[in-house]
């Protein structure tokens, strides 16, 4: 493996690393439940000078709900008032001193206030947040030191939790809006990749047809000692291709509005070599098998996959090595084009981009598969089978 496929497999790996999904781990709420729940016993123990069951139990109701504060985020709450209460009042020796609870019980309440202020409505959460506050600075004003500027400090930390669960609201919200619009644009794209085949498709068929037409004009001239009824035969068979060719222009008059027709002819795997030329990089073309006459549905098809993939590699891999495979196989024509560029950066690549969504229609729409994906020493990889029978 080169240099440069070992840096495109690192950054791979580095973009693969989810930190959103680290911090919203079960595990991690654990871990700082039971850190918070020894801290509460070490600042219990010094401020008492010893624990008792009591002391322990009210000290584990006030931080390890924390544990579960993302699944049941009320009952933790509750517990964790019910905790602080109880320390509160435990054996008399802190009762009405809110300082003695210890921030491991504060950073507990907090965290478990934020997880509600998420899970509700915006509104609830800022009416939740602001009576959280005035009631915080009731109750340090009369139960603290009697300073006003104490207790605002103590009311904002609410106030805080419910700014924080508004600013994750809003991100998750312009995320969601972003995946919508993208997902928009992927489907804006293959409906544009299907006019664009339904166009290529009509030209086929409407040339077979119009073959067909002309051929059952031609036959009463050409068959001689062909009766009235054969030559009703073949006229009726002219005008209903003719007819079949009108009704295709009308189904196909909304592709065309939206984008003009080409009227360039329709390419194939023959112009390969002018398509390679054009690209100006280094491409090696392999064809496997005995080449044969194609479809020509499979042909332009084959020839747009191959164009795709070259832009692709320009536009992403610039100055890579592209190597293209063809093999014709008895009743499959094979794709396989392949670069030796960095890779792709996102764990699914194949489900982003215009052109890849092009080549999986094309695909799709002859009944064959598609793949695009790293490649198994690096840099991208492109695989399509398109059938042929």
């Amino acid at each position: 493996m080169n240099i440069t496929a070992k840096l495109g497999s690192m950054e791979r790996r580095v973009a693969a690393f989810d930190v959103r999904r680290a911090l919203d781990s079960p595990l991690l709420d654990i871990a700082i439940g039971l850190v918070l729940f020894l801290l509460a016993l070490v600042q219990l123990g010094a401020f008492r000078g010893y624990l008792g069951p009591i002391g322990i139990l009210a000290a584990g109701l006030a931080t390890l709900p924390h544990t579960v504060r993302r699944r049941q985020p009320v009952e933790a709450v509750a517990l964790t008032a019910v905790g602080a209460l109880a320390l509160l009042n435990f054996e008399g020796a802190i009762a009405g001193n809110i300082f003695g609870l210890g921030y491991p019980v504060y950073a507990s309440g907090l965290l478990s206030a934020y997880t509600v202020f998420r899970m509700v409505g915006r509104r609830t959460a800022w009416f939740l947040g602001t009576a959280s506050a005035a009631g915080a600075f009731v109750l340090v004003l009369i139960a603290g030191p009697h300073r006003p500027d104490v207790a605002l400090g103590w009311a904002a930390l609410p106030a805080a939790m419910a700014l924080l669960a508004d600013l994750r609201r809003s991100r998750r919200e312009v995320r969601e809006a972003r995946v919508d619009n993208l997902e928009a644009l992927r489907e804006q794209a293959a409906m544009a990749e299907r006019a664009r085949i339904a166009r290529e498709m009509h030209d086929i068929v409407a040339h077979s047809i119009s073959v067909i037409a002309v051929q059952a004009e031609t036959a009463p001239y050409s068959i001689a000692g062909l009766g009235d009824d054969g030559r009703n035969e073949f006229a009726e068979i002219a005008a209903t291709a003719r007819g079949t060719l009108t009704e295709m222009r009308r189904l196909l008059g909304v592709l065309r509005a939206d984008t003009p027709p080409e009227t360039a002819p329709q390419p194939g795997l023959a112009r390969l070599p002018e398509l390679i030329e054009q690209h100006g990089g280094e491409v090696d073309l392999d064809v496997i098998g005995e080449v044969r006459e194609l479809p020509q549905a499979v042909n332009i098809s084959a020839y747009r996959i191959v164009q795709e993939a070259l832009t692709n590699a320009r536009q992403h891999a610039p100055g890579a090595r592209v190597s293209i495979e063809i093999a014709y196989r008895p009743a499959l024509l094979a794709l396989r084009i392949a670069d030796d560029g960095p890779g792709p950066a996102e764990k699914t690549p194949e489900l982003s981009g215009h052109g890849l969504i092009g080549m999986r229609e094309r695909a799709t729409a002859l009944g064959g598969w598609f793949a695009a994906g790293p490649g198994p020493e690096g840099g991208f990889l492109i695989q399509a089978g398109l059938p042929t029978r």
